[in-house]
């Protein structure tokens, strides 16, 4: 399904975005299309509990994006985690060991695609830079 948007360009973005599209040899529609969804990228093959929880953070204000911009993995959490790789790496974990390491991965990539997803939510609502990824690892780990 898609949908028609009529929509009218400052100069300052009509410009590049023509070039482009000449150099490319593609239509100005494809090259803003592409720019779209570069900047807010689909949640596709993602399961549905975390589409779920991403799309809500669509309705979330500035300070709320933020403020999930500061949220970091808890210290204990870290070194647990540190400790479980560190281990993997030089001998086999346990059954309960590995599921720890994999309950502590998920975790932290929860926190880091719910921080990506804000950074930008955050940049489209009110023109802020986007954080770079060196910028939202540290970020996430805790002070």
């Amino acid at each position: 399904m898609s949908q028609t948007v009529m929509l009218q360009l400052p100069d300052k973005f009509y410009e590049p975005i023509m070039r482009i599209a000449q150099t490319m040899a593609q239509p100005i529609e494809s090259v803003l299309l592409k720019a779209l969804q570069t900047s807010l990228p689909p949640l596709d093959g993602l399961p549905k509990e975390q589409i779920s929880e991403l799309t809500q953070l669509e309705t979330w204000d500035v300070p709320a994006l933020r403020q999930l911009l500061l949220k970091t993995v808890p210290q204990e959490q870290q070194q647990e985690l540190e400790t479980l790789l560190q281990k993997n790496q030089s001998t086999e974990l346990t059954n309960t060991e590995q599921q720890r390491l994999t309950l502590l991965q998920k975790a932290v990539n929860k926190i880091m695609l719910q921080k990506a997803r804000a950074a930008v939510l955050r940049g489209e609502i009110d023109g802020q830079r986007l954080p770079t990824l060196a910028e939202l690892r540290q970020l996430t780990t805790a002070r």
